[in-house]
């Protein structure tokens, strides 16, 4: 099961993306997270670019460390592969958080550990990618530890 993003790079960049892929579950508990286990419920950034590949590595280092300092030892297996053809699942599988019902089973596991700002671990030459959200946002907005899901259905005005 995937999530396809389409996004735009001046409203937001992938640094912002790839903090919210970070915090919104736990990236090592292999194939799966929490009650879901099993091959497609993997961790995984499929990127289409070589900028997004150093960038996903780049940010899976600094997030390792940021475990790590917070005591969290276990090992990333969230993997970084070039983005594979995909195919859209059936209609009662889209959009399947959002659906009446569906949230009390959500289990996204965050860790409750930041990225660290982007400047300390950002590839040479990537300074465009820097994140243009505010902190104002991720203090609204950030996943908190247990379901990340925690706001209406209404999507997220940015700023």
């Amino acid at each position: 099961e995937v999530v396809q993003l389409v996004y735009d790079p001046s409203a937001i960049s992938f640094v912002d993306l790839l903090r919210q892929f970070w915090e919104s579950h736990d990236p090592t508990q292999g194939m799966g997270q929490g009650n879901d286990m099993g091959t497609q419920y993997r961790s995984g950034i499929y990127y289409t670019s070589a900028e997004q590949k150093a960038l996903a590595e780049a940010s899976k280092q600094a997030y390792q460390a940021a475990l790590a300092q917070a005591g969290r030892k276990q090992a990333i297996t969230s993997e970084i592969l070039e983005c594979p053809a995909f195919y859209y699942a059936e209609d009662y599988h889209q959009q399947y958080l959002a659906k009446p019902g569906s949230r009390p089973y959500c289990s996204a596991q965050p860790t409750g550990v930041s990225l660290p700002d982007a400047k300390s671990w950002l590839p040479a030459g990537l300074e465009a990618h820097l994140s243009r959200l505010p902190e104002a946002f991720w203090a609204q907005h950030a996943p908190r530890p247990g379901c990340v899901i925690r706001a209406p259905n209404a999507p997220i005005q940015f700023p």
